[in-house]
């Protein structure tokens, strides 16, 4: 199984204070990089390729993905599994650009909802899978997605017993990848091996990712 790591798509703003010194104000050049290092020590990168042994083998998790609750969009040969959150900012700008590529490159995309980045993130998943139209659910979490506050579109539910057990299940399924991290693509390539990329493809290296799928 082959792990990747993708660019992801955010900055982290400058401070705009300068601290003093001793001998008097510091550079701004030498607070950032002082900044940075400081930050690299002490918070372990977003999107860090998970260690092989935590990483289950191709056909178990697979398998697991197969039978998971997923919601399918598209009717293309070459399938590609995304676990994703409702309240997540890099998920959303996924979707939007697969949207296009879904036919062009005959995919069938598995959504794969989970709900742990923000307290309504579980009822909006919930929401979704309980939905008479669940990929209609995605479309309106998707189009009313606020990138401020980063909040999908979809109101949140009280979760009933099935579509807890499904959340918890998902879960499962993306710790057993090695790293909580959402989106996570999983898809085998042409060569019979299972790909896993954390964190949403540069847009520039998206289409060579979706051409590989088998």
């Amino acid at each position: 199984m082959h792990i990747s790591t993708v660019k992801r798509r955010g900055q982290i703003p400058a401070g705009k204070t300068l601290m003093r010194s001793r001998d008097g104000l510091w550079s701004r050049s030498a607070l950032l990089s002082g900044l940075l290092a400081l930050l690299l020590f002490l918070v372990p990168p977003l999107v860090a390729a998970a260690p092989n042994d935590a990483v289950q083998d191709a056909a178990p998790l697979l398998q697991r993905l197969d039978h998971a609750h997923w919601i399918a969009q598209g009717h293309g040969p070459h399938v590609l599994y995304v676990i994703f959150d409702p309240n997540c900012p890099y998920c959303h700008v996924l979707y939007d650009e697969l949207q296009p590529r879904i036919q062009p490159d005959q995919l069938t995309v598995r959504y794969v909802p989970v709900g742990y980045l923000a307290p309504s993130s579980f009822g909006k998943a919930a929401a979704i899978l309980e939905a008479k139209n669940p990929l209609a659910a995605i479309q309106k979490n998707e189009k009313g997605f606020n990138v401020t506050s980063h909040d999908g579109a979809i109101p949140e539910i009280l979760p009933n017993t099935a579509s807890t057990n499904a959340l918890h299940s998902n879960m499962g399924i993306l710790k057993a990848t090695g790293q909580k991290i959402v989106p996570t693509l999983i898809y085998t390539r042409r060569d019979n091996t299972v790909k896993i990329i954390k964190g949403t493809p540069d847009q520039a290296d998206l289409p060579a990712v979706l051409k590989e799928i088998r």
